[in-house]
Formats: C-alpha cells, structure tokens, sequence
C-alpha cells in the first residue's frame, strides 16, 4: 500500500511542475489564458484533492483528460490535436486514477513538442470479455531505436505508470510500447 501511495503521489507533482511552468510563461503574454489554465487547473486539483481512491471509473479518467489536454492546447494551440475512439463498454471500468495523463503528456512532450508542425494524439479504448484495451499513439518524431529498451528506466511518466500497474495488477497487464523513428510512439495497455 505505502509503495502504491508513493508511485502515485509521484505523478501529481510532475504534472503540477509542468502546469505551473506553463502558466508562468503565459502571465505576461497573455494574461487572460493564463487565468484560464489556473481554471482548469483549479479544477483539475480539486478532483484530485477530493478524490483519494486509486481507482476510478475510464469516464473519468477521459474527463480529467480532457482538462489536461484543455490547459496543454492553450501552450500549443492548433499544432496539438487530439482525437478519441471509445468504446462504451469501457467508460465504467475502473482503472487506476492518473493512467492516462502521463502517457498524453509523454506524447506532447516528447513526441510532438519537438516537431515543428505540432500533430496528433489518437486515443482508442474497448472492453472486451474479460480485458481493457487502451492505446494511446501519436504522430510525432518517435522514440529512437537505441532509447526504447530502457523507456521504462528514463522518464518519470512512463516508468512511473509501469510500475504503478506493476504494483497494482501484479503480472494480469500489459504495457507495450512501440515506436519508428520519425513515424511517431504507440503505448498499448490491456488491463485485466
């Protein structure tokens, strides 16, 4: 349990770090989204503050999502798009709260904050039987040949989500990661 409560409380500091520094870049260019994303953001730790369940429904999860992704298109504007194919079957089951975002924000970070013209995040989940399919890719520059045998050592997102599910699920999941240089990043979850 206190293993499962320090993985987790890794997460929301990372991305607090991240949201502030965006915030901070926006006050003096442009004052007005910047008290936008503090909404967003307010809105974002209420939930969590309120919330101190490890799991929680994938329709909230999305719903957390969408904020995030609400605060980091202010940074980004049209060059982050985002599009979602999800099965209804998986918006009640329950996965642990904060899946999503680090992979998201490991895409924009890594996959497309580095490509000139921006692209696209495509998030696609189905129940099926017994199992939850979650696959987040982008078509952003890819993870190079030499770097995706030790993903799971260099970030604290990825590394931090694997071992979170490590804990939670034991050996009933699956993190897949799969990448070509230049061709984007596909990060696949099937969670019992």
């Amino acid at each position: 349990k206190a293993k499962r409560e320090a993985l987790s409380g890794q997460i929301n500091p990372h991305f607090l770090f991240n949201t502030l520094n965006s915030v901070s870049s926006l006050i003096r260019t442009n004052p007005e989204q910047a008290r936008k994303v503090v909404y967003r953001l307010s809105h974002i730790l209420r939930r969590l503050l309120r919330k101190q369940e490890h799991f929680v429904p994938f329709r909230e999860e999305l719903s957390f999502t969408d904020d995030y992704l609400s605060i980091e298109r202010v940074r980004f504007g049209d060059k982050l798009r985002f599009e979602k194919e999800i099965d209804d079957r998986a918006l009640d089951w329950p996965v642990p709260s904060m899946l999503l975002q680090p992979l998201i924000e490991n895409c924009i970070k890594h996959g497309l904050g580095n490509k000139i013209e921006g692209g696209t995040i495509h998030l696609e989940a189905s129940a099926e039987d017994d199992v939850l399919r979650i696959t987040i890719s982008d078509d952003g520059v890819g993870i190079a040949e030499s770097e995706q045998a030790r993903i799971f050592e260099k970030g604290i997102g990825l590394s931090n989500t694997n071992q979170r599910l490590q804990v939670l699920y034991g050996g009933l999941f699956q993190f897949l990661v799969s990448s070509k240089p230049g061709e984007g990043a596909r990060f696949e979850i099937t969670l019992p």
